[in-house]
This record gives structure tokens, sequence and C-alpha cells, in this order.
């Protein structure tokens, strides 16, 4: 049910012109579409409904910090919970890897990655920092701005 609440308000959310990015976009929009057509109202009468209805492709989608799974497992760059076949597996949100193809970023996740990305930029600015922290939280701070960068090109273009 916690699956359908949060597929409803990330539908409220794309009505409202939530902007999308990353290479799973467009799969992460139609997924949040047709799940909330198929299941709005769906009563759960039984355990085993609850389970079908949990491995449904179009339900596997998992929010992260600063990112959405968009979940292919076939493709899927992360360890998976379960084993590929299996249509109740998850994936490993703390393995999340930067260029798997199935994620996705919304407007909301930008704003953890904005303060993340402010975070960086303090400690990037202390000259006090050891030269090896400073360069790689500097990699990390340009990492997390080009994510900010793609997403808001992607904001202009759905204007």
């Amino acid at each position: 049910m916690a699956r359908l609440q949060g597929l409803a308000e990330d539908e409220r959310e794309l009505q409202a012109g939530e902007t999308v990015s990353g290479p799973a976009a467009e799969a992460y929009r139609q997924r949040v579409a047709g799940a909330n057509r198929r299941f709005a109202g769906h009563v759960l009468k039984s355990g085993k409904q609850a389970r079908d209805l949990t491995g449904n492709p179009l339900l596997q989608i998992f929010h992260g910090d600063g990112m959405t799974c968009v979940l292919d497992p076939m493709t899927a760059a992360c360890q998976l919970r379960g084993t590929i076949d299996d249509p109740m597996v998850t994936p490993d949100i703390d393995d999340c890897r930067p260029h798997c193809p199935n994620l996705a970023r919304t407007d909301r996740e930008l704003l953890q990655i904005q303060r993340s990305r402010d975070k960086y930029a303090e400690i990037v600015a202390d000259t006090l920092a050891p030269p090896i922290r400073h360069q790689r939280e500097r990699n990390q701070l340009e990492r997390l701005e080009s994510i900010i960068e793609a997403h808001e090109r992607k904001a202009q273009d759905q204007r």
C-alpha cells in the first residue's frame, strides 16, 4: 500500500510539472502513469494479492537518497536482493551505481543533491583541508554539479 501511495504522490508531482532526468526518466513517467491507471483505488484482500501486486513491473520504482531506481533487473548495475527471475527482486539502494541505466532523478531528489553539493563545496573551500581530502571532495563536488546541471537542462527543455 505504501508503494501505491508513493506512486500516487509521484503522479501528482508529475502533473504539477516536476522535472525528471536521468537515463530512466521516460520509464519512470510511463510506470507512474501506468501504475496509477491500473491500481488506483485497488483493495487488497489477501497476502497473496499483496505479493502479486508488489511483484508487478509497473510498481518496481524505488526512491533512494538523491535518486530513484526504475528497476529493470536485467540492466541493474547494483547488487540485487533476490534473483533476476524472482518477481520479488529489489535493488540494493545502498549499492546504487552512478552510471546505472535504471536511474531517474526528480526535482525532489535534486534538492537532496543540492544540499550534498553545498556540504562538499564548504569542505572544498576549506584551505586547511588535507590535499587528499580536498581532491576527493572536489571530485564528488564536480560529480554532483554535473548531475544538477543535467537536471536543470532537462527542466529547461521541458518548458
